[in-house]
């Protein structure tokens, strides 16, 4: 039950027949075709010597509904041939206009060419795209410049895209998402955002991860006051975090004073306050305490007389397993606390940031080997199909690493640097391998039921 790959196209001038490479004689008879959940069978069989290409008549390739010609993996299970994979990027927040996701198109236009770079088959939809009766989806490609809609069967694996939490938690989407994975047994992966404080405590109770996190604790009502005055007292400086934030937004960096403390925020203003009560009271107006972690600072490299950290991107192969496909530095910008970009930061490449060979070799190699342990715990604690995470980590004044996020959805910013496209490339790559092995894997532990 290997897979194979092979080009798939259509053959113009044949009728009911799909024209297979020689070397398919020997192998288990073929009485169906399967493309995601659309199924079709009562062809003929012919064979040619292309060793990698496998030819199918115009009205069978119209009825498996193929979105466009590509390379794709096959395998043959129960007399029955399997192309995919055929990848659905779920998302929401869909629009009637030239750009169906808004300010998003554009990330949604770079994610399907990448992915149309790598064998296997991509398309976008959403929860109103879907028709139950029918088991089909129209779903939307990019091509030549244009949005298409198409006619497509359901997917072989879901890959995740939700725009926030608060999208996922609908009561349609939920409960979509429960048809497709229960009802149909697709796989989908990346299924939920990760909550900063679960994973901090996952990674905690594992001691290969522990020494890797920041001295941490989660606020709440009662003794919010006292856990920051201790912590403060621990580590001179620390951050405040929202459990659910992204982006840098809504963190506060409190430094102690021989008289308060002085709140830093990304808005590069810079607060005194004679106490730490005075600015809990004042934080309390408009968040809710237990909606925190606070965290101690660290003392990080710089560059420039600017604290960097580095966003390390992980992602598993054909295999399943773990797999860094992109490393880079972040800077923070001038008066801020972060390093976002979105809030003044930049992007260099190691090799800008570690001209030395060696020097730059050996962090990334650190900073490779944290990722890959970070990412095997995680994966082995959480539940669901992990397929990439998006770490910042830090490297301190000693050289000691630290993990201060991991993110199920980390944006696609950084790739953005010119001297990153390729990494953009490679995690395209990784994840249709990925949707390769899911599909494999749902195929050989299910009975394909539901194939139409």
């Amino acid at each position: 039950m290997n897979r194979k790959r092979c080009i798939i196209a259509p053959h113009l001038t044949s009728e009911k027949t799909i024209h297979l490479p020689v070397h398919y004689k020997q192998k288990d008879a073929i009485y169906s075709l399967a493309l995601g959940s659309r199924l079709v069978d009562g062809f003929n069989i012919s064979y040619h010597q292309h060793p990698n290409k496998i030819l199918l008549s115009e009205d069978l390739y119209r009825g498996l509904l193929i979105p466009y010609q590509s390379k794709a993996d096959v395998i043959i299970i129960d007399h029955t041939l399997f192309i995919g994979p055929l990848v659905g990027i779920f998302t929401a927040g869909f629009e009637q206009s030239t750009q169906p996701l808004g300010t998003r198109s554009e990330f949604f236009i770079k994610l399907l060419h990448s992915f149309r770079q790598h064998p296997g088959f991509a398309y976008l939809f959403g929860s109103h795209s879907i028709d139950w009766e029918k088991g089909i989806v129209e779903g939307l490609l990019y091509h030549e410049d244009s949005w298409v809609k198409k006619q497509l069967p359901l997917p072989s694996v879901i890959y995740d895209r939700l725009p926030n939490r608060k999208a996922a938690q609908s009561a349609l989407i939920q409960e979509t998402k429960r048809k497709l994975t229960q009802d149909y047994d697709i796989p989908w992966f990346n299924p939920y955002f990760f909550n900063k404080w679960e994973i901090h405590e996952q990674l905690l109770t594992d001691e290969k991860t522990w020494s890797f996190l920041p001295h941490s604790v989660q606020l709440d009502p009662v003794d919010a006051l006292s856990k920051i005055e201790t912590l403060l007292h621990l580590h001179q400086v620390i951050y405040l975090k929202p459990t659910n934030g992204s982006h840098g937004d809504g963190i506060y960096q409190l430094k102690k004073e021989n008289d308060g403390i002085t709140v830093f925020s990304n808005f590069g203003r810079s607060i005194p306050y004679d106490s730490i009560d005075q600015f809990l009271q004042r934080l309390r107006k408009d968040h809710a305490t237990h909606d925190f972690i606070a965290q101690q600072g660290i003392e990080l490299l710089q560059i420039d007389n600017q604290p960097m950290d580095f966003r390390v991107h992980t992602n598993k192969n054909k295999e399943g397993d773990w797999t860094v496909t992109a490393a880079a530095a972040k800077v923070s910008g001038d008066h801020t606390i972060t390093t976002h970009q979105l809030h003044g930061g930049t992007v260099k490449t190691l090799y800008a940031v570690f001209p030395e060979e060696k020097k730059r070799l050996q962090i990334l190699q650190q900073l490779s080997h944290t990722a890959i342990m970070l990412s095997q715990v995680i994966d082995k604690k959480m539940t669901g199909h992990i397929g990439e995470i998006g770490f910042d980590l830090g490297i301190d004044q000693t050289g000691a690493i630290w993990m201060f996020e991991a993110n199920s959805r980390s944006g696609r910013e950084i790739f953005q640097h010119v001297s990153l496209k390729k990494s953009e490339w490679l995690i395209g790559k990784r994840i249709m391998d990925y949707a390769s092995y899911l599909s494999k894997t749902a195929l050989t532990t299910s009975d394909h039921a539901n194939v139409y």
